[in-house]
């Protein structure tokens, strides 16, 4: 396993301080700044006297309110996350952002495309397969309009939603996390670790307080792993952002951390399921991208 990209963060600077007021820096972007529209919305909600909205501040789940614009303000969290990356790398550690993604000069959109499409493939069978096998479980919740309207949105800010997370976690914290140890399982682990804990807020987990961290934990690692197998940012970020596309426009759940109006609706999360299903996936996407393609050795690709 290439661990070059794990050393990236050595062409900044790397003082204890720095990842200090690095990671206060990015939490402020994420969780104030970013949630300005958020705390707008239930601030409204709460005072606005109509029995027909609601908002559960445990879950954040909006009662009688068009779903595109929660999706807005829970994403814009992220996207004001990402300028606190960017702010970081750029101006406190000296590094070129480019270096969050790739040891090479240029980012390759062909491999971030390759992920992103043999990942969607592969959920959207593992899905109809669940549908097969459980009927009845997806309710056809298919709005025309708001649908068409939802769409160019999600293909724009669901993408950058999940870049920004990559950027994060498996850029930013495991490639800071590579100068504790030149042995790859510290990084990967811990970066992975911290992705799930971000995690548990997210209202999937009152469903299974076990397995669906254990799922979490289990994305966090794949994406970790591949993005060392490939010596790249790219494949991840290609992967996240099918995984969450499919959520939002294809097969969504109630109450789910991404609200949006999807073709389909599952009243709630099958925690089991959906771990077997993951680990099937990762295990053939693997394959398919690693062994059954067989790349060019690793730097040789972009």
């Amino acid at each position: 396993m290439n661990t070059q990209y794990l050393t990236l963060a050595g062409l900044g600077k790397n003082h204890w301080w720095r990842y200090v007021l690095g990671l206060l820096l990015i939490a402020v972007f994420w969780q104030i700044l970013g949630a300005i529209p958020l705390g707008i919305m239930v601030v409204m909600l709460m005072g606005d006297d109509d029995p027909a909205t609601d908002v559960d501040l445990n879950t954040l789940h909006f009662t009688g309110v068009d779903s595109l614009w929660p999706y807005l303000a829970i994403n814009f969290t992220l996207l004001t996350m990402l300028v606190g990356v960017l702010l970081t790398v750029r101006f406190l550690h000296q590094r070129q952002f480019v270096s969050l993604l790739t040891p090479l000069a240029n980012v390759d959109w062909r491999r971030m495309l390759e992920g992103f499409t043999v990942f969607f493939v592969l959920i959207a069978i593992a899905t109809a397969g669940e549908a097969w096998f459980k009927p009845g479980a997806y309710q056809v919740t298919f709005d025309p309009k708001q649908f068409l309207i939802f769409l160019p949105i999600a293909l724009i800010i669901t993408p950058l939603q999940a870049a920004a997370e990559e950027l994060l976690f498996r850029g930013y914290l495991m490639q800071g996390l590579g100068l504790l140890s030149r042995r790859a399982f510290v990084p990967v682990l811990g970066s992975s670790l911290l992705f799930m804990a971000a995690h548990l807020t997210n209202p999937e987990v009152g469903e299974d307080m076990y397995l669906i961290p254990l799922l979490y934990l289990l994305m966090g690692l794949f994406l970790a792993i591949i993005t060392v197998k490939s010596n790249s940012l790219e494949l991840a970020i290609g992967v996240h952002a099918a995984n969450n596309l499919f959520t939002v426009l294809i097969m969504n759940y109630a109450n789910s951390a991404l609200p949006a109006p999807s073709l389909f609706m599952a009243d709630n999360i099958d925690p089991l399921s959906s771990l077997v299903s993951f680990v099937v996936v990762a295990a053939l996407f693997y394959w398919v991208v690693f062994v059954w393609r067989k790349p060019n050795p690793v730097g040789q690709s972009h």
